[in-house]
């Protein structure tokens, strides 16, 4: 019985031995074959970046705007007409407006703004957070005499939006604002599950941790390529197209990892929800039927509590409506605005 025993052993280890080389065999394969995927798509991107019009127009009027904690505000604006001031979100710029600064610009004035710490703009003595790029927003629409705007926000910026029209008062929203378009955002909580809070205060700050030891190693500005592909391939719906992807992905290049720590708790903890009822602009919503980042249930819940909303729920697309659904996302603005004139 011993010696069969032995031999039912040995058996076993080989068995197992050839299990584990298919399985790594099988890894080995899978990330081949996603490897070359990505490469064909990088490919497909490069060839395609200025058939797909993703080149900001030359014609760019660019204003550096100081604020009063030494920060530098980069803003782009292009055309005349009816205001439309701009808001990106989380990792992005005003660079990710290019198709509205190109397709809008023959009937408004199309303004984009780099959030502090984001593209062009600096971060300042008092860093970064939602309320601080609130104030920004209203320093940028004071200096550039910004009256009866449509003030647009995607993502991040759908929350400064939010904040800065909610914060406004009565009579200078009166002056600057005439409605609000918040895109693929949130107004709060986000995280709604039991117990999701007090989880949130350990991992934000631990994750918070893990993105600056990443930084300090260099797997932050230089991570691999294919990782920084599928992170970026997730903001899109399940038509995706290479050269929006890789657009995208170099928006979010220059945004440093301490931007994106300090960001990411007051992400988690946003909640205007009680105080959407005293945002009495017209409202339009606008979100993805495939967006993974904010899902469409944070736009129905918003719209069912906003005084004067208007939601828009766009089939296929993901979070990234702005590009994915360029001239219906365009059009939506354009026919919005008319109606608040």
């Amino acid at each position: 019985m011993g010696e069969a025993g032995a031999v039912l052993r040995g058996r076993g280890r080989t068995v197992g031995a050839a299990a584990g080389l298919a399985g790594a065999g099988a890894l080995a394969a899978a990330w081949v074959a996603q490897h070359r995927r990505v490469g064909r798509a990088l490919e497909a991107a490069d060839a395609a970046a200025e058939g797909e019009g993703l080149v900001l127009p030359s014609d760019l009027r660019h204003h550096e705007i100081a604020v009063d904690d030494g920060a530098v505000i980069h803003v782009v604006e292009r055309g005349e007409g009816p205001p439309l001031l701009l808001l990106h979100g989380l990792m992005s710029a005003s660079g990710i407006w290019v198709n509205q600064l190109t397709d809008l610009a023959g009937r408004h004035r199309v303004v984009a703004v780099d959030l502090r710490g984001h593209g062009r703009s600096s971060v300042g003595e008092e860093g970064t957070g939602l309320v601080r790029m609130a104030e920004d927003v209203r320093r940028v629409m004071e200096e550039l005499d910004l009256r009866r705007a449509l003030v647009v926000g995607h993502s991040m910026g759908g929350m400064v939006a939010l904040r800065v029209v909610h914060d406004l008062p009565a009579a200078e929203r009166r002056l600057r604002v005439d409605g609000l378009a918040v895109v693929s955002s949130a107004a709060g909580p986000f995280l709604s599950a039991p117990g999701s809070t007090t989880a949130s205060r350990v991992l934000v700050p631990a994750w918070s941790q893990f993105v600056l030891a990443a930084d300090r190693a260099g797997m932050w500005s230089r991570p691999a390529r294919d990782l920084r592909w599928w992170a970026t391939r997730l903001s899109f719906g399940a038509e995706a197209d290479p050269a929006q992807v890789r657009f995208t992905e170099e928006l979010s290049r220059p945004v440093a990892a301490s931007t994106f720590t300090r960001l990411l708790p007051d992400l988690v903890a946003f909640d205007l929800s009680d105080g959407l009822a005293d945002i009495e602009v017209p409202v339009l919503v606008v979100v993805g039927s495939r967006d993974r980042l904010t899902p469409p249930r944070h736009a129905r819940a918003m719209a069912g509590v906003l005084p004067q909303a208007q939601l828009v729920e766009l089939p296929r697309c993901g979070h990234t409506p702005m590009l994915e659904r360029r001239h219906e996302f365009s059009r939506l603005l354009d026919e919005f605005s008319a109606k608040l004139a």
